[in-house]
């Protein structure tokens, strides 16, 4: 009993949904009750990929300082725009000033270095050294000569002149001895007169007999080595400017201007900028805190231009490509649709339980909506498009065992036609032979069996 109620129950609600099917549908001229048809006709088809996908801004970015330091100043609040090159936060600089005052005086140096190093020596300068270089040649010649008459003579004169002075001073210390009313400390100082005046006697009798000897190999040797570094020194000077000199001057210098180029990065990577136009999503900074460098302290979202990220499933991603257009509806404003265009397929997919995904970006064009990161759209792509072509109803189209085929009134009675297809979309599919324009398929028709003693049963 409960099986029969089941089953009456069944056939009451096909009916009941078949008769107000029928009684909203048009019903073709002449035809039975339940049945209607479509004109085969031509037209444009698109074919389209539904997907669901999320808005990405045109870029993000996690933003750090390049230094380490204590935070001094926060010149920007969360949610604020701003420019690309904007500061946003300041470190503590003090000695970083002082780094850099140290290099650019070290640069300074090791460009006056290098200044100098091209110069060429001044005639002065020039003549300094010729006149050195002829002083040690005399120097060198007189000594490879030995003593000239002259100076032989005013030797012998120098021994003579001690001994007058030796002379007078014994007779000087004789008078002294010799008065009774002299005293002592008087006699006492006329012998040290005598014993200077020997003494002198002794010294100039020594220089004469070294004059004689004449220079010996060591003093030579000296001279020349004397003379060896004044031609030295004048050849130095007259080979200036030295392209050795220069060169290493040169590397001195470029060396100071990397260190100032150092000094001046590690102060400016103590001011956090704006990389770009956006606006300051996350900052998680306080006055007086101590940072590391490429530890993330704020992140900028440029908003300017947002994309759409969706999934496609590679039984689909080889009818996808750049250029094809996109409707796009947003859950957050399902009212106003959007238009997109495919910007780029990502490569590489990614696989879960067997399922292999690529990402599809979809450029938006402009539009006057408050979007934010991460909005969820529904997307119709339209994959390929089709002009002038045969098309027919989804719900014509039929299928079994030998393939697909349509039903067509032909004199009267149903008779099925095999078609191949080619694109469709959730209306219309394109059916590429055994259809031509003008004849009429059937789109709905009572079910066989199920409706028997209502009138179609030949059907």
């Amino acid at each position: 009993m409960k099986r029969f109620l089941g089953i009456a129950l069944v056939i009451v609600v096909v009916v009941g949904v078949w008769l107000v099917y029928t009684n909203t549908r048009e019903v073709a001229a002449g035809l039975p009750e339940g049945i209607t048809t479509a004109p085969v006709a031509r037209a444009s088809i698109d074919a389209i990929v539904t997907a669901t996908g999320s808005l990405s801004p045109e870029r993000t970015q996690a933003l750090a300082f390049g230094t380490s330091g204590r935070v001094a100043e926060i010149l920007v609040a969360e949610g604020q725009e701003v420019e690309a090159g904007q500061p946003l936060a300041r470190l503590e600089t003090a000695d970083l000033e002082l780094s850099l005052q140290q290099a650019q005086a070290a640069l300074a140096v090791s460009e006056a270095n290098l200044v100098r190093a091209r110069q060429a020596p001044s005639p002065e300068e020039i003549a300094s050294a010729e006149a050195a270089v002829v002083a040690a040649e005399s120097s060198l010649a007189a000594l490879r000569q030995g003593p000239s008459d002259i100076d032989k003579r005013l030797a012998d004169l120098a021994v003579d002149q001690a001994k007058n002075t030796l002379y007078g001073a014994q007779g000087n210390r004789d008078s002294i001895a010799g008065n009774p009313a002299a005293g002592g400390g008087a006699l006492a100082t006329a012998e040290a007169q005598v014993l200077n005046a020997e003494l002198g006697v002794i010294i100039a009798e020594l220089n004469r007999e070294q004059l004689l000897r004449g220079a010996d190999a060591s003093a030579i040797r000296n001279a020349e080595s004397a003379l060896a570094q004044a031609r030295a020194s004048l050849a130095r000077l007259q080979a200036l400017p030295s392209p050795e000199d220069i060169r290493v001057a040169e590397a001195q210098f470029q060396q100071s201007q990397v260190s100032v180029a150092l000094a001046e990065r590690r102060l400016a990577d103590a001011v956090l900028t704006a990389p770009f136009a956006g606006e300051v999503a996350s900052l998680a900074l306080h006055v007086g805190d101590t940072v590391a460098p490429a530890a993330p302290v704020a992140t900028l979202v440029d908003t300017t231009q947002y994309r759409l990220e969706m999934s496609v499933d590679e039984t689909e991603i080889g009818r996808i490509a750049a250029g094809q257009v996109a409707s796009v509806t947003l859950d957050a404003f399902p009212d106003v649709p959007l238009e997109g265009v495919v910007e780029r397929i990502d490569l590489l997919g990614s696989s879960a339980q067997g399922i292999v995904n690529y990402t599809v970006t979809i450029a938006l064009g402009p539009t006057d909506l408050a979007l934010r990161p991460l909005m969820t759209a529904a997307i119709d792509l339209v994959v390929e498009r089709k002009e002038d072509v045969i098309v027919v109803p989804n719900r014509a189209l039929l299928r079994d065992a030998q393939g697909k085929y349509v039903e067509i009134l032909e004199d009267g009675a149903i008779v099925r036609v095999d078609v191949t297809t080619g694109i469709s979309n959730d209306v219309h599919t394109e059916i590429l032979t055994g259809l031509e324009t003008g004849a009429e398929v059937v789109v709905t028709r009572p079910r066989a069996g199920l409706l028997s003693g209502t009138g179609f049963g030949g059907f």
